[in-house]
């Protein structure tokens, strides 16, 4: 279980956007900079035995003018707490960039509770709850860390160091980003506990999200009889990577046992090679997309609203197209786009979405933000038109509020699932701007106090559990009895 509690006072020009990463479990958070994602791998040492890294990644926009963040960990359970520190991370002002901190916390085996604490000022603050495992060490893989470099230095922090590599770690806000500026992928585990007299052989892999070898991109590393720990640093080029979404696996294997690997890791990151973009120039444009997709500010909002059914790859090659001014490459996109994604009849499908968008925009849209760049505007264009809705314009007890159920979630972009909400709250009360606070659905926020964002317009609490408004229920308030969540359920 992962529990996150939003700020006291939540609707400040500033919001943190936290992303948490521990044994396989992950938080997505689509609020605006600064963002902040957290790592926790756990290690071992012969002398010190074992241990948890928490990384954390921070990235904040230029337009905000500098960051300084008081964290506060703890590593805990029932019986007791292993471990406690507290950091500052600072971000100093200037151009758009992303970071990354660290803080080493000692830790014995077993299901830990890690507890952070954010706090920017006194009236902005979060935390987050996750579980980590941290197993026996019998020949076992660490959980592999993506680097920046590979470098050997004397002159490290703590964190960085181990037994002479210098290990600066890839930041992660959500899944790991290779793009053009890095044609190779790095990456850095640790094997343990090999048995005496025992050899043994750590092979790694590149493979796609559907488990398909790629060939080329493979390699092994051979362990010494018996050792107790082995530091691996290996390096992979991927210059000719093709854009999309892979799994980097390793496997431990050990002498006299080749039927079965004695431990496997993996991670998953996402390759954006701006080659493919450049191949959009040998593409024969049709005249007709040409008109179809329009001109100058048309072209751009036209290629712009492509956003919410893209993939996360092509996301990056409208970030590119939009700030190259390439109007010759933005109508060669456009075209590949649709038909590629619509094989009968691409153009008809080109109208037919511009079409929605339009209504979008009139919908969702306003003077300061098009409608598709809004959560509702996203979510409509992504998933389409919701099976329910439950409009509370004048919430009695709270912030105006939307629910959206869908009975199925069929996007290009997204896996399909069943049965999902989304709900979207207006903190100004004016204006038709509604953010999204809480859904179901993989890869959105969620938040299981959002009832309690939505009434922090008639409450204030010092309360950090925030168990919600303490004098009952208002009069014709159904915060906690709407079509979809009877009597608080959900």
């Amino acid at each position: 279980m992962i529990h996150r509690i939003m700020d006291k006072q939540p609707y400040q020009s500033l919001k943190l956007s936290i992303l948490l990463l521990m044994s396989g479990l992950s938080v997505f958070s689509q609020s605006v900079s600064p963002q902040i994602a957290v790592q926790a791998l756990p290690y071992w040492h012969p002398e010190i035995g074992h241990y948890v890294d928490v990384l954390f990644s921070m990235q904040r926009e230029a337009s905000l003018e500098s960051h300084s963040m008081d964290i506060s960990l703890v590593i805990h359970r029932k019986d007791g707490m292993a471990s406690m520190d507290r950091i500052n991370i600072s971000l100093p002002p200037g151009e758009p960039s992303t970071f990354v901190q660290g803080v080493r916390l000692p830790a014995d085996t077993g299901l830990w509770i890690v507890s952070i604490a954010f706090e920017h000022s006194p009236d902005l603050w979060d935390s987050l709850q996750g579980q980590i495992h941290i197993a026996d060490i019998q020949a076992s893989i660490s959980k592999i860390l993506l680097t920046e470099e590979a470098l050997v230095s004397a002159t490290l922090l703590p964190w960085m160091a181990r037994y002479g590599f210098a290990t600066q770690p890839l930041p992660q806000i959500g899944e790991a980003w290779i793009t053009g500026d890095s044609a190779t992928l790095r990456f850095y585990t640790e094997t343990y506990g090999l048995p005496q007299g025992k050899r043994g052989l750590l092979s790694y892999e590149l493979q796609s999200t559907s488990n398909e070898n790629l060939g080329i991109y493979n390699g092994q590393v051979m362990i010494p009889a018996g050792q107790v720990l082995q530091p691996n640093m290996q390096s992979m080029d991927i210059s000719a990577l093709p854009s999309g979404h892979y799994n980097l696996v390793m496997k431990l294997w050990v002498e006299g046992n080749d039927s079965a690997a004695s431990d496997i890791t993996s991670i998953t990151f996402n390759r954006y090679n701006p080659q493919e973009l450049e191949s959009l120039s040998t593409t024969s444009l049709m005249p007709h997309w040409v008109a179809l997709l329009g001109t100058g500010d048309s072209l751009d909002f036209n290629i712009s609203s492509l956003y919410p059914i893209a993939t996360s790859n092509q996301r990056r090659q409208l970030d590119h197209l939009l700030e190259s001014g390439n109007d010759t490459l933005k109508w060669r996109f456009g075209q590949r786009y649709w038909q590629e994604n619509h094989l009968s009849n691409p153009e008809a499908a080109c109208k037919s979405y511009q079409a929605i968008v339009a209504e979008v925009e009139r919908t969702y849209g306003s003077r300061a933000i098009h409608g598709f760049l809004t959560d509702r505007g996203r979510i409509f264009l992504q998933y389409g038109t919701p099976t329910l809705t439950e409009k509370r314009p004048f919430e009695n007890d709270g912030y105006p509020y939307e629910i959206w159920q869908y009975n199925q979630l069929e996007a290009s972009n997204a896996p399909y699932q069943i049965n999902k909400l989304f709900v979207f709250v207006n903190n100004s009360t004016v204006g038709r701007n509604y953010d999204l606070i809480h859904s179901n659905a993989i890869g959105e926020m969620q938040n299981p106090k959002w009832r309690i964002a939505i009434q922090k317009r008639s409450y204030i609490t010092d309360d950090i559990d925030q168990t919600g408004s303490s004098d009952g229920e208002k009069f014709g308030s159904r915060i906690n009895n709407n079509i979809f969540f009877n009597s608080g359920g959900g």
